[in-house]
C-alpha cells in the first residue's frame, strides 16, 4: 500500500481507493495509502489512518487542539502542557508511555494549525529522534460527515527498529482516533 505513486495532491473521500472508501463506510477505521495533501511517491515513514465521523467539526476542532489536556482523554499521553501559543502555533511539552524498556518519552513538538483543518505538528527537541505528522478535518461523502485523519511517524532512534515501530502505530492510532472521538461526544454531553 505505501509507495504509491499519487496522481494528486488533495485528498478528499472520493479521492480514496474503493476498498478504503468502503472500510470506512462500515465505520471501521481505515488505513490509508498516503497523507492529505501528499504528492508524488508516498511517504512511508508516516501510518496514516482515518474514520467516518458525523461530529461536528468545531467540536473536533476544539478536542484536536486542546494540547493541555490531552493526556486526560488519551490513554498513553501521560502529561501534555503547553509552553507557549502564538496565534496558530503551539508549542507543547507531552510525556507519552510506550512498551519496552524505556517506559515514556518525552518531547517538545510545535503545531501549525490551519483552524478547523489541519493541525500539522514537527519534532523540536526531547528523548527520540523525530516525531511528525498531524491531524486533518476533511469532508465526507455526506454534508453530515467528516473524514478525521491522523499520520504519524515516530523514530525513537535505536531503540526500536522503524517496521516494529509502524506496527505498534496501526495498533494506537485507531485508540487515539476513537478516544478523539469519544472526547467531542464527552464534552458535548457535558455542556447540556
Amino acid at each position: 500500500m505505501f509507495g504509491l505513486t499519487l496522481p494528486a495532491a488533495a485528498m478528499d473521500f472520493n479521492s480514496l481507493p474503493k476498498g478504503v472508501q468502503n472500510q470506512l463506510k462500515r465505520g471501521e477505521i481505515a488505513l490509508l495509502p498516503s497523507r492529505p495533501g501528499e504528492s508524488g511517491v508516498a511517504d512511508k515513514r508516516f501510518v496514516t489512518m482515518a474514520k467516518l465521523t458525523t461530529e461536528n467539526r468545531s467540536e473536533i476542532w476544539e478536542v484536536v487542539i486542546d494540547k493541555e489536556n490531552t493526556d486526560k482523554f488519551l490513554d498513553n499521553v501521560l502529561e501534555s502542557r503547553v509552553i507557549e501559543q502564538n496565534g496558530n502555533v503551539i508549542l507543547m511539552e507531552q510525556r507519552t508511555k510506550v512498551g519496552g524498556p524505556k517506559g515514556s518519552y518525552q518531547y517538545t513538538l510545535k503545531y501549525h494549525l490551519t483552524p478547523e483543518t489541519k493541525a500539522e505538528f514537527s519534532f523540536v527537541k526531547g528523548d527520540i529522534k523525530n516525531v511528525q505528522g498531524g491531524w486533518w478535518i476533511l469532508d465526507g461523502p455526506t454534508p453530515a460527515q467528516k473524514l478525521l485523519v491522523y499520520s504519524l511517524h515516530i523514530d525513537p532512534g535505536g531503540f526500536a527498529p522503524q517496521f516494529i515501530v509502524q506496527k505498534g502505530m496501526k495498533k494506537s492510532i485507531p485508540e487515539t482516533i476513537l478516544s478523539t472521538e469519544a472526547e467531542v461526544i464527552r464534552r458535548r454531553k457535558a455542556a447540556r
